[in-house]
């Protein structure tokens, strides 16, 4: 079987697995609400009690903590769900030429090149770059803390509406709050195809196609107290208590969320090589990308709206064998300006044998106008890529959070991959 044929074979064999998969979730109502609507739609409603010995008299309290709830797990949702559908993706060539007398691919002393970041030199004319690569994500953290102990607490209605929580007298009811803790359960599989095409020896095209599982599951308990942290909350002089839930008890317990794969959003993208073979001037590219809507956003395989990304790109191999390299750009959404960002990389790759390269990297975004969370991501990438045989190549690359404290994040991020040159 020839190289190009087993490179196909692969590529359609993914599909076959991976397609008929697309659009199974499991679980009611779509991933992306699924905190907001772990204890009901409406948030979370009371059992629909009236104690005339509690004041007001004669009213219920089943919405006291209907709209904090509501408005709590509506924040958190929203902060965890705008991390998904973002991903590190690279097209950046390996160390060949390509012989137009032979027709075949001849390896110079140069490095292989990167795995997630990019270097300025492009692929070379009429020459095919196929990569598939899969991503393993589980999510550990969220804003430093762990996601198996996310705690939240609501607060009651304003019973008087004095614009004050009364801590005794005939309304200290007011002071009483429904404590809840979260277990989250995230992970992503990312299964992508890259392409790149050179249509000069200057100019590049390319396209990623990522095919994304997502898991997302939650459990909740939720637990009523008073102010002084007593599981039951405030009583009456009966003793009969002013708050219960449906269940009527003081606690329950909730669970939510499923399984999802489907297509995530495609990029397509250019890149140029404007300078090269300077001697005393780095190599310098310039790169446009354009994110698709193409995901689901409603089951998170998605952002839900078209993203483009200008990147500058300088590299200059030294001794041919090491080559540092800064990636520096801007990613603007078209559809909310929060989630725009700056995108930078600086590290370099090395070969330390012939068929061996290593890479190393800063990799960074940052939000200026973001809401707070998860707007600086600073991880150190790892990688080495190997040319075992023809213009087969093989890769392995993890990213290592540096900062944990921000956003929606993993202990470490394994990738691998596959690459072959036509």
């Amino acid at each position: 079987m020839c190289m190009s044929t087993a490179v196909k074979g692969i590529i359609i064999s993914t599909f076959l697995v991976l397609m008929p998969l697309v659009g199974k979730a499991e679980g009611g109502g779509p991933l992306s609400d699924t905190i907001r609507n772990l204890f009901g739609p409406d948030g979370i409603i009371l059992e629909d009690i009236v104690l005339r010995k509690a004041p007001p008299d004669n009213l219920s309290r089943a919405g006291d903590f209907q709209a904090s709830s509501l408005r709590g797990l509506e924040q958190l949702n929203d902060q965890i769900t705008s991390t998904f559908g973002v991903f590190s993706f690279n097209s950046s060539v390996t160390g060949f030429t390509f012989d137009l007398e032979r027709g075949v691919p001849i390896r110079t002393a140069e490095s292989l090149g990167p795995l997630l970041t990019e270097r300025a030199p492009t692929l070379g004319a009429r020459r095919l770059h196929l990569a598939f690569t899969y991503t393993r994500i589980d999510f550990t953290k969220f804003q430093g803390l762990d996601l198996w102990n996310v705690q939240l607490a609501f607060l009651a209605e304003d019973i008087n509406q004095n614009g004050a929580i009364e801590t005794k007298g005939p309304f200290k009811a007011e002071s009483d709050q429904v404590r809840v803790r979260l277990n989250l359960d995230i992970s992503e599989d990312v299964f992508a195809i890259i392409a790149t095409y050179g249509l000069t020896s200057s100019w590049d095209i390319g396209m990623v196609m990522p095919v994304v599982h997502l898991r997302f599951r939650a459990d909740g308990e939720a637990v009523i107290v008073d102010r002084k942290g007593n599981i039951g909350g405030t009583r009456v002089d009966d003793g009969s208590p002013v708050h219960l839930f449906r269940n009527g008890s003081s606690s329950i317990t909730a669970s939510g969320g499923g399984d999802v794969t489907g297509l995530g959003d495609i990029i397509l993208r250019t890149k140029y090589n404007f300078l090269r073979s300077y001697s005393a001037l780095p190599d310098l590219a310039a790169v446009v990308e354009v994110k698709l809507p193409t995901g689901n956003s409603d089951e998170l395989l998605g952002t839900g709206s078209t993203s483009v990304t200008s990147l500058l790109i300088a590299s200059k191999t030294y001794g041919r064998w090491f080559t540092p390299h800064v990636n520096l750009g801007y990613v603007a959404d078209t559809k909310d300006s929060h989630q725009s960002r700056i995108r930078y990389t600086v590290g370099f790759d090395a070969r330390l044998l012939e068929k061996l390269t290593v890479a190393a990297d800063i990799i960074g975004f940052s939000r200026p106008d973001g809401n707070g969370v998860g707007d600086n991501i600073v991880d150190l990438s790892l990688g080495a890529k190997w040319n075992p045989i023809g213009s087969w190549f093989l890769g392995a690359n993890f990213q290592i959070p540096l900062n944990k404290s921000s956003g929606l994040r993993a202990d470490f991020i394994p990738t691998v991959t596959i690459e072959y040159i036509f």
